[in-house]
């Protein structure tokens, strides 16, 4: 059953960051109103953030104590916005969780830098904390919401195309994959989704792709080939506009031998696990983000020792 929180939660997005009716310049300055408004989000104990260039890009690290593993996390915000300090609480839950280092890059955004600018961007802080966990002996992991679900996927695939080391594993919540705004969910959802509509989708991609090919895997990840990517755990609202995207993230995995774990939850807002501190879901969800990575993590450290204990079932589908 769905938490009073959650439904308190799905209102207030719907009344204040739901629009249907803006495009271009209103859109920019709508999301971005809204994303960078000083919401509290704390950041856990024992955490500590320290602003940061890596890869020429600028970001923040999210630290604990002794950290034994690295993460790479990707904002959400339709490719045009995202405030880093809206991320504290939930990647300083993981980062403590997980005993990581975290990294959240501030990636360039559009329509001031259109596509490809977050792809390289997010493609040189990976080869840049690659080296860095080559260097120490630690594992290095890639995440991110929204947009930057699709950045974490796009930013996989450049990384195999150019073959550089895979993550140990990889996660995205809610990820946009298909630039080509035609998988059915976007207009059957579109009321249902409490945060976002086809409308906006559709303006922010424009603003995003510029005069880029849509259906380039760089830029629709859910249109290429997933042969020699990490496990991957994907979650999706069944009731958002995004929810095809993630089944499309599953068949592509299912396609090319690629672990796929699918959280997949009716009557959730898009990108319901990172909103920790207001909703119980995302708390119980955050459990299932932790122990996939510590299990793949614990299957990297195997294989640095020759033995590769992971799960070589193509997918496992989970709805709950």
């Amino acid at each position: 059953m769905t938490s009073l929180q959650t439904v308190m939660l799905k209102t207030l997005l719907r009344l204040h960051v739901k629009r249907s009716r803006l495009s271009g310049p209103r859109l920019v300055a709508h999301l971005r109103a809204r994303m960078n408004l000083p919401v509290p989000s704390p950041l856990p104990r024992g955490i500590r953030a320290r602003p940061a260039r890596v890869g020429g890009v600028d970001g923040v690290w999210l630290t604990p104590r002794a950290p034994a593993l690295t993460l790479l996390y990707l904002h959400g915000g339709a490719f045009i916005g995202g405030r880093l300090a809206t991320y504290h609480h939930f990647c300083g839950l993981l980062a403590r969780r997980l005993n990581a280092r975290l990294f959240l890059a501030d990636y360039r955004l559009a329509p001031e830098h259109p596509y490809p600018a977050a792809s390289d961007d997010c493609l040189a802080v990976y080869r840049a904390l690659l080296a860095e966990c080559q260097a120490e002996g630690q594992a290095l992991v890639v995440a991110g919401d929204s947009a930057g679900g699709n950045l974490t996927l796009g930013t996989l695939l450049r990384a195999r195309d150019e073959e550089l080391p895979m993550p140990a594993c990889a996660i995205a919540l809610s990820p946009g994959v298909d630039a080509t705004a035609s998988l059915p969910s976007l207009a059957a959802n579109s009321d249902a989704d409490a945060m976002l509509s086809r409308a906006m989708i559709e303006a922010a991609i424009a603003l995003y792709v510029g005069d880029a090919d849509p259906t380039h895997p760089y830029v629709s990840p859910g249109r290429g080939d997933f042969r020699g990517l990490p496990p991957l755990l994907v979650t999706v609202s069944e009731d958002e506009c995004l929810r095809d995207d993630a089944y499309c993230v599953l068949a592509r995995g299912r396609a090319a031998a690629v672990p796929v774990e699918l959280l997949a939850r009716p009557d959730m807002p898009h990108v319901w696990p990172i909103f920790t501190q207001f909703l119980p879901e995302a708390r119980a969800d955050l459990s299932r983000l932790v122990h996939f990575v510590q299990r793949h993590h614990a299957g990297w450290l195997a294989e640095q020792g020759g033995n590769d204990p992971r799960p070589h079932a193509a997918v496992s589908a989970v709805a709950r």
